[in-house]
């Protein structure tokens, strides 16, 4: 019997091994994007259409200045384009912020560039998948008013271009307002040479984000700060012209106190959701959500449906549809002495679906922070965050994990999460992107070696 015992034990560590190796590779090594001297930072990334990624990144190799550079990857992680990346941007001083869409076989970069020195403007550049860049040299410009633009964000057109979103100083010094442009397959610039404003306040606007309507519209969202205590979240509705669909923006937030850092994504049906921070008093912030239907009209109730109002701070959402006209939302929670992470679905209806307050995603020893939430499947969904549960006393051991969770919010993975890095040296956030054959490719940026590499690790 003890014998029948051991081979039982010992089988099934062999399928669990197994299984971990069908999920990912080892989380010590990982796959190389970008090795260059210096320092590679902020990836973004999007999949190429044929099951390989494609990823951009801000580059000091030079010692001097940060650059745009750009690498493809296939499914078997082998890099597809020049060994150290093909220069999306080198021009002088400083090019950051990055932000990127894929059509078809070429992908369009949007980045925040200092090239005129005194300011910074808005460029974009194109490439195909052979990794020709397909604009000018130096990239199409975007906005360059002789004010300081900052803040992008940018959504596909859907027919071969961008819509790009930033913050904008042009008409007042002490106020910023959100402008908007879209380019063409081309880079042309298809509005006003500097871009149109959503809607000019006297306040100041950040922190944009854009979600389209699936009818040939897009919403705009921004954190919109008046005074020291009136912090709205707002949007706006607008067509593929510029042109406003509402008769003004729509207050999604309560009117009263202090909102902000917020998310958007669209319900699939028209409309869109959006997840905010109530800021109590800095020291017992919560999470609300609403939802907002194409006409304007919130769907759940004027002040919106909480998410979490446990004690201590729930900050750092990031949301996804749940496939169903809801959304799911992880977040950065400071219930206990060490933040953790917690979850929550939210029904179309504006019911929560899971346990009040939220479920563990992990709450393992030491922070666990910079979540990632994307949908894998009709009825998965993978979280990858930054974890510091080996962090003590002044050694940062800082690590990536991720979990699967199940529409139910059942964790399909190890408790509080399976490793995808845990190489030394720090690590930055990382961003997650699905390929067409649902594999998912974690990126990031890791400094086990300099100042930081570009690091990326495949999970099914």
């Amino acid at each position: 019997m003890k014998q029948i015992h051991r081979r039982f034990f010992l089988l099934s560590s062999l399928c669990f091994l197994s299984l971990l190796r069908t999920i990912f590779t080892d989380a010590s090594e990982n796959i190389p994007v970008s090795t260059a001297p210096d320092g590679q930072v902020f990836p973004r990334a999007v999949d190429d259409g044929g099951g390989g990624t494609i990823v951009v990144w801000e580059d000091y190799r030079t010692g001097t200045d940060w650059d745009v550079y750009a690498q493809r990857i296939d499914p078997a992680g082998v890099t597809l384009w020049d060994a150290s990346g093909v220069g999306i941007c080198r021009e002088k001083n400083n090019q950051r912020g990055l932000r990127m869409v894929r059509h078809g076989d070429r992908a369009i970069i949007v980045w925040t560039d200092r090239r005129a020195w005194r300011t910074w403007d808005v460029y974009a550049q194109s490439i195909d998948l052979a990794g020709k860049v397909l604009w000018q040299v130096g990239g199409m410009p975007v906005c360059t008013h002789p004010v300081e633009q900052s803040d992008i964000n940018v959504l596909s057109d859907r027919a071969g271009g961008v819509i790009v979103v930033w913050k904008d100083r042009r008409r007042a010094p002490a106020y910023h307002d959100l402008y908007v442009q879209r380019i063409d397959a081309n880079g042309q610039r298809m509005w006003e040479a500097d871009g149109v404003p959503v809607f000019p306040s006297e306040a100041l606007q950040s922190n944009p984000q854009l979600v389209s309507d699936n009818a040939g519209g897009f919403y705009v969202i921004w954190w919109d700060v008046v005074g020291d205590d009136q912090w709205h979240i707002m949007a706006h509705h607008l067509d593929l012209s510029g042109k406003p669909l509402w008769k003004a923006p729509i207050f999604l937030s309560p009117l009263e106190g202090m909102q902000g850092e917020p998310r958007a994504v669209s319900d699939g049906q028209g409309g869109l959701i959006v997840v905010w921070q109530i800021y109590r008093n800095f020291i017992n912030d919560d999470l609300y959500a609403q939802r907002i239907d194409r006409e304007g009209k919130k769907r759940w109730g004027e002040s919106g449906v909480p998410i979490c109002t446990a004690p201590g701070i729930q900050k750092d959402a990031s949301i996804t549809s749940d496939g169903s006209g809801g959304m799911v939302a992880v977040w950065r929670d400071e219930r206990d002495i060490f933040s953790d992470l917690y979850a929550q679905r939210i029904g179309a209806d504006g019911k929560p679906q899971w346990a009040f307050n939220g479920i563990s995603i992990c709450v393992a020893g030491g922070h666990q922070a910079a979540p990632f939430l994307i949908r894998h499947r009709d009825r998965e969904f993978f979280i990858a965050w930054l974890d510091y549960r080996e962090d003590y006393g002044d050694e940062s051991k800082d690590a990536i994990y991720g979990q699967k969770i199940n529409l139910a919010g059942e964790a399909l993975w190890a408790e509080n999460g399976i490793p995808i890095s845990t190489s030394s040296g720090e690590k930055l956030v990382p961003y997650v992107v699905r390929s067409d054959s649902a594999e998912l490719t974690v990126v990031w940026s890791d400094a086990r070696h300099d100042l930081g590499d570009i690091y990326m690790q495949r999970v099914k």
